[in-house]
């Protein structure tokens, strides 16, 4: 058990012990109160009782004479009469249900039945004196009713001392009671009070012993924690130097972390125009190779209306041969017609100017072939060059445009680089402000250090100083129970 615990458990016990004293006291003391105000008043309304029976037995006399020395008052005096009656039996009921003893109730028994007889005693009385027998009237009331008053008197006044004498015994009771309550309650407080000096001696001892053991662990204690402590503090004050240190440094790499992020950030812009640039060359590429597709598909137009008009040039010789032939064969028919024309004579010279017409037709017309064929042959030389040249011209667009094909890839493939290089450089960039945001926390949390090292280094010192106060604290403590510690 803790010391607190045997200190709260000592005084638990004398308290315990207390409460049940002052418990059953109040208990006991509580009882015997109740029971005897119960019997105190019951005895107590007895009394009353008994002064009203003799008092109303007092008023039945005076009022029993009025009626009888009084006739001009005697129904006021009869009517008070009856009233005294029906008060006396009201009091003899209240008291029979208050009285406990078979004495009393006897007694009361015996005054109700001479109060029967008294009523009807002092009636025949007035019944008498009504009819004008004064002297037997005087002679019933001084020998009957008188004597009957007398010894109903003397019942009440003995049932008034008989309850007296139980009003004094149930207090010599009451007071026997308590005082045995009182004895009690000093009983156990004695034993409550050596309980109570026998748990302090005991728990002194066990409390000083513990104490003393206590005292002799924090003494070492308090002398090895001022020796750690001590060694603490040098240590927080080499670390919070090394701290500094480490904060400048953090501070300049923060600061080459700072340059570092700018130059990713401008190498990151400076990839992104890359990236445009490459974008739009790459378009212009597309444009040109589209171009020249257009370009081929038109030469290859101009190649098919070339050989197409090289074969008409070749039809147009055959057409020029036929033409030829029968200007040839027109010529021949004119000469055998002008021939043919000498022989007629004159019938035929009509027909020679004809022949002599047709054979001009036909000069011209050679002459006409001669030049078409002429001109067909500048044709057909002009259309072999230019299928020369547009086969040439086809190969030449053939080659561009797979030269265009080629630089669209090659430029497709820079784009593509130099869009990757973009995102990394963006990435970089990111990444460089990252590590600026990295670099701030660290510098932060290094100040947060730097600031925690120093109160570590303070709290160090009131370690040390606590530690030497506490070490001062077990001495004396120490010599407050008594006792002595290395």
């Amino acid at each position: 058990m803790t010391i607190s615990k045997k200190i709260i458990g000592g005084y638990a016990i004398v308290l315990a012990v207390l409460a049940i004293v002052m418990i059953v006291g109040f208990v006991s003391i509580s009882r015997i109160q109740a029971t005897y105000d119960h019997f105190l008043d019951v005895d107590d309304r007895l009394v009353n009782g008994a002064d009203e029976l003799r008092f109303n037995l007092r008023d039945q006399v005076a009022h029993y004479r009025g009626v009888l020395l009084y006739p001009d008052y005697k129904k006021k005096y009869r009517d008070e009469l009856q009233n005294d009656y029906r008060q006396f039996a009201a009091s003899i009921g209240k008291m029979r249900r208050l009285v406990i003893s078979s004495e009393a109730t006897a007694i009361l028994d015996e005054i109700a039945a001479m109060q029967e007889k008294n009523v009807l005693e002092q009636a025949q009385v007035i019944e008498l004196a009504r009819r004008g027998k004064l002297a037997e009237a005087l002679a019933l009331s001084v020998n009957e009713v008188r004597t009957l008053t007398n010894t109903m008197n003397e019942k009440i006044v003995r049932f008034r001392e008989h309850e007296l004498k139980i009003e004094a015994e149930g207090r010599t009771d009451l007071a026997a009671s308590v005082n045995h309550v009182y004895l009690l309650m000093g009983g156990i407080s004695l034993f409550g009070l050596f309980l109570g000096i026998f748990l302090g001696n005991y728990l002194s001892r066990a409390i000083t012993s513990q104490l003393r053991e206590t005292v002799a662990q924090l003494s070492t204690s308090s002398a090895e924690i001022l020796a750690t402590t001590t060694q603490v503090a040098s240590g927080s004050a080499e670390t919070a130097t090394a701290v500094s240190e480490t904060t400048a440094t953090v501070e300049e790499v923060k600061q080459t972390a700072q340059v570092a992020s700018q130059k990713a950030r401008a190498v990151s812009d400076s990839a992104q125009k890359a990236s445009q640039i490459s974008q739009s060359g790459r378009k212009s590429v597309e444009d040109t190779a589209q171009g020249m597709q257009r370009i081929q598909e038109q030469m290859e137009s101009i190649a098919e209306s070339i050989v197409q008009l090289s074969e008409q040039s070749q039809s147009i010789g055959e057409i020029i041969a036929t033409v030829n032939d029968l200007a040839e064969q027109s010529n021949l028919l004119a000469v055998n017609a002008a021939i043919e024309a000498a022989k007629a004579g004159e019938q035929g010279k009509g027909f020679a100017v004809v022949a002599q017409e047709v054979k001009s037709l036909s000069e011209q017309s050679k002459q006409a072939t001669s030049q078409v064929r002429t001109i067909l042959g500048d044709i057909q030389k002009a259309t072999g060059t230019a299928v020369l040249a547009t086969e040439q011209g086809n190969k030449a667009v053939q080659a561009g445009v797979k030269q265009t094909g080629e630089t669209g890839d090659a430029i497709r493939l820079l784009a593509d680089s130099v869009a990757e290089a973009a995102q990394s450089a963006t990435q970089i960039a990111a990444s460089s402000q990252q590590q600026m945001v990295g670099m701030d926390q660290v510098a932060q949390a290094m100040e947060n250090i730097k600031q925690a090292s120093m109160q570590n280094v303070s709290g160090t010192k009131q370690a040390e100083v606590a530690a030497q106060n506490l070490h001062e604290l077990g001495q004396k403590l120490s010599e407050m129970i008594g006792g002595r510690t290395s």
